[in-house]
């Protein structure tokens, strides 16, 4: 009834911007009432795997929450190309990025248990140590969900264009996990475009054991080029692992809903696009796929996005 009854509304003329004003109250009201938090659930399906899933959940308060709020929602983003425009979206959130997303980023921890469950290297690779891509990493969070295990990595790369959320990494992932002691530094922060073939500092092609790209080809404009270039990276013939999750529509939404979650993740310059898990499947053989619906904070739980996680190998030649 709730559900038919804001589909009516948002049909009317200004529809939209009346059910959006209604968010905003929602999110204010519910900014005031509860705290930020959340907890994730342990997965017994992860016993016996090969990587060691740990959850990660960085605490917010309601100050930090305001902050990020204030930054997505009323700081003006500027700059004439995408880098620009990523600088100046997260120059005034790096710092508190992650405490506030994962509560909204609800496909990541399923994309890394994913890769934590069907990880199973060879007696050699496990000598050796796997090698791990995680293009358009952002703060380097991911590194986070394995720090249990980095020993079973022999290198790490998180690559961002975002020059603030790789200060974030350098100084939360490889500076709090590298041995300085050593010569080889596992964990390598790179500045580059996840569509650049090119990049400096990216491993040889073919090489990767595992690329993930957790909620960013949303905001990639070539985001087909970005998953060619991971396909490029990793190691061919079914030895190789993707990871992806990101925001989506889902094709069996109603239209209205549709344009109202595309306006709303636009204004931050977040593209959705249902193509994503086409080209995916089509690019590599699935290994594990799903989609569902997330709430974001301080937004009313009838309003929740599409999400999407996938994990798939490299194609036999």
């Amino acid at each position: 009834m709730v559900w038919d009854s804001l589909v009516a509304v948002a049909d009317q003329p200004q529809g939209l911007a009346w059910l959006a004003a209604v968010i905003i109250l929602t999110m204010i009201t519910s900014f005031i009432i509860f705290p930020p938090s959340d907890k994730e659930m342990e997965d017994p399906s992860l016993i016996d795997a090969y990587l060691t899933y740990t959850p990660y959940q960085p605490q917010a308060t309601w100050l930090s929450d305001f902050k990020v709020l204030k930054a997505m929602y009323v700081s003006k983003i500027t700059g004439d190309d995408l880098q620009e425009r990523l600088n100046s979206f997260y120059d005034q959130q790096a710092d508190l990025y992650d405490s506030y997303r994962v509560r909204m980023l609800h496909g990541r921890p399923l994309m890394l248990k994913a890769v934590a469950r069907h990880t199973k290297p060879t007696a050699s690779l496990k000598k050796k140590g796997l090698v791990w891509v995680d293009l358009a990493c952002g703060t380097g969070y991911n590194v986070e969900s394995f720090k249990t295990c980095l020993d079973k990595f022999h290198a790490i790369y998180l690559l961002d264009l975002c020059v603030p959320l790789t200060k974030v990494a350098q100084r939360e992932r490889a500076d709090k996990y590298n041995d300085k002691s050593k010569k080889h530094q596992k964990i390598q922060v790179i500045h580059g475009d996840a569509t650049d073939f090119d990049c400096p500092g990216l491993p040889e092609a073919g090489t990767a054991d595992i690329v993930t790209i957790s909620y960013s080809l949303v905001m990639i404009p070539d985001w087909r080029k970005a998953i060619r270039n991971a396909k490029r990276l990793l190691k061919p013939d079914g030895k190789g692992m993707i990871a992806v999750s990101d925001f989506t529509l889902d094709p069996d939404q109603r239209s209205v809903m549709k344009t109202f979650w595309k306006s709303i993740f636009a204004k931050d310059h977040v593209f959705l696009n249902e193509e994503h898990l086409q080209v995916l499947h089509d690019e590599f053989d699935v290994v594990e796929a799903a989609g569902a619906y997330g709430p974001l904070p301080y937004t009313p739980s009838f309003l929740q996005p599409a999400y999407y996680h996938f994990c798939g190998t490299t194609k036999m030649k």
